[in-house]
C-alpha cells in the first residue's frame, strides 16, 4: 500500500537504520524446527490451570471475529495460519497487502499464531491459537522492529476502518504522540477494542508506555507459568490485565516456530480472549467486553487494581460464562498517566539471555515488545 502524501514520518532508510541497530544489539532467536516437536503440547498457556482452552472451545473459538495485528506483517502461508489471514495493508510499501513478514524477528507472525493458529500442521501438533477460528487482518507498519509514529497511527486507523473488532498493538514508546492518540480515539469511536502490550523495560526504568497508557486501551503485563509476575514486564497504574508472557511458542515466517518471552505475547492472549467473547456475543460493545475481561480476571492481590497484574490474569472461561454487564461504556476511559515532557527520542531495551542491550532509537520510532531468548 502506498503512503499518503503530506504525512510526517521517518524516511524508510532511517527506520531501517534504527532497526539494524536493534537487531545487531541482540542475538537472534533460532527457529524451532517442527520435526519431532509437539508445539501444541508445549503451549502451557492453553492448558488447564491456565487459560483452559479445551474447556472454552466448545463455547467459542472466535469464529467470524476480525483481529487486526498492527505489526511487521503476517506470513499468511505458514501451515498453521493458512485460511486465517485476510488481505490487509502494508504502510511500509514493501508488500501488497501485509500478508508477508520479512522481519528477522517474525514478530507479527508470532502474534497472529497466538491469536488464531489452527494447529493443523504436523498431524495436529502445530501452533494452536486461543481463538483458532478468528480472522487476522495484517497491518504492516514495521520492517525490522521499529516504526515511525505516523505509520503506527495510520495502521490503527486502517484497522478500525476495515471492520477489525480487536486491534492488537504489541508496539510502544515512552512518548505520547498526538497522531497515535488520535488514531486510538478514532478506533474506539468506531467500536473497536485496542489491546496493547505494557512493554519489557520493567527492570530498566519502567517508563510509562504508549499506546498502552492511553484512555480505554487494555494494557497487558506478563506472567509466568506459575502465575508470577514477569519482572521484565513494565507495571504501573495503567495496567489493566496480565497474561502469559514467558516461554511462549508461536509461528515464524519460515513455516516453523519460535520460543520467546515478552508482553507482546501477553497482549495477543488478551486479544484472542476478546475475540472469543465477541464470537459468542456479537451484540456486546467494546466497553462491555472490557468489563467482562476485568471483572472475571483472576485476582492476584487484595487490591482492586494492582500495578503489576492490573485487575488480574485474564480468564477466558470465566469471561465467557459471566452475564453481560449492564453498562456499555468502557471502564478504562480515564485520564492516563502524564506523559514525559522531555520527549524527542523513543527508547527501547531488549534484554536477551543474561545481557541487556539498550538501543536509543530515532525520534518518533516505536519498538516491538518482545524479549527473545536463544534456544539451547
Amino acid at each position: 500500500m502506498t503512503r499518503t502524501s503530506g504525512e510526517s514520518r521517518l524516511p524508510r532508510a532511517a527506520v531501517r537504520a534504527a532497526a539494524l541497530l536493534t537487531a545487531a544489539a541482540i542475538p537472534m532467536l533460532a527457529a524451532v524446527p517442527a520435526s519431532g516437536l509437539d508445539i501444541r503440547g508445549s503451549e502451557w498457556p492453553l492448558n488447564r490451570g491456565h487459560l483452559a482452552a479445551d474447556r472454552i472451545w466448545p463455547t467459542s473459538r472466535g469464529k467470524g471475529v476480525t483481529v487486526a495485528v498492527v505489526d511487521t506483517g503476517v506470513q499468511a502461508n505458514h501451515p498453521d495460519l493458512v485460511g486465517r489471514v485476510l488481505p490487509g495493508a502494508d504502510f511500509t510499501g514493501d508488500t501488497a497487502d501485509g500478508r508477508t513478514d520479512t522481519a528477522t524477528v517474525s514478530h507479527g507472525t508470532a502474534i497472529a499464531g497466538i491469536i488464531a493458529g489452527t494447529g493443523a500442521s504436523h498431524d495436529g501438533r502445530g501452533m494452536t491459537g486461543l481463538a483458532p477460528q478468528a480472522r487476522i487482518l495484517p497491518v504492516r507498519v514495521s520492517e525490522q522492529g521499529v516504526v515511525a509514529s505516523q505509520l503506527l497511527a495510520d495502521g490503527i486507523t486502517y484497522a478500525a476502518d476495515h471492520q477489525a473488532k480487536v486491534i492488537n498493538v504489541s508496539i510502544g514508546s515512552s512518548i505520547d504522540y498526538p497522531a497515535v492518540r488520535a488514531a486510538v480515539a478514532h478506533a474506539q469511536a468506531r467500536g473497536a477494542l485496542v489491546v496493547a502490550s505494557a512493554g519489557n523495560d520493567g527492570t530498566s526504568g519502567n517508563p510509562i508506555q504508549y499506546p498502552a497508557a492511553l484512555p480505554g486501551v487494555v494494557a497487558v503485563s506478563g506472567v509466568d507459568s506459575k502465575g508470577g509476575f514477569w519482572p521484565h514486564s513494565e507495571h504501573g497504574p495503567d495496567i489493566a490485565l496480565a497474561a502469559p508472557a514467558v516461554g511462549i511458542y508461536s509461528t515464524n515466517d519460515q513455516g516453523e516456530y519460535v520460543k520467546a518471552d515478552g508482553t507482546s505475547y501477553a497482549a495477543a492472549y488478551v486479544s484472542a480472549t476478546a475475540a472469543l467473547l465477541w464470537a459468542r456475543r456479537p451484540e456486546l460493545t467494546a466497553g462491555q467486553v472490557v468489563s467482562l475481561l476485568i471483572n472475571t480476571a483472576q485476582r492476584r492481590t487484595s487490591e482492586a487494581r494492582d500495578q503489576r497484574y492490573g485487575y488480574g490474569i485474564v480468564d477466558p472461561r470465566r469471561a465467557l460464562a459471566a452475564a453481560a454487564p449492564t453498562a456499555v461504556s468502557n471502564p478504562l476511559m480515564t485520564a492516563p498517566p502524564a506523559a514525559d515532557p522531555s520527549g524527542g527520542v523513543a527508547s527501547a531495551v531488549w534484554p536477551a539471555s543474561a545481557a541487556v542491550g539498550a538501543v536509543m532509537l530515532l525520534a518518533a520510532a516505536y519498538a516491538l515488545r518482545r524479549r527473545r531468548t536463544p534456544q539451547n
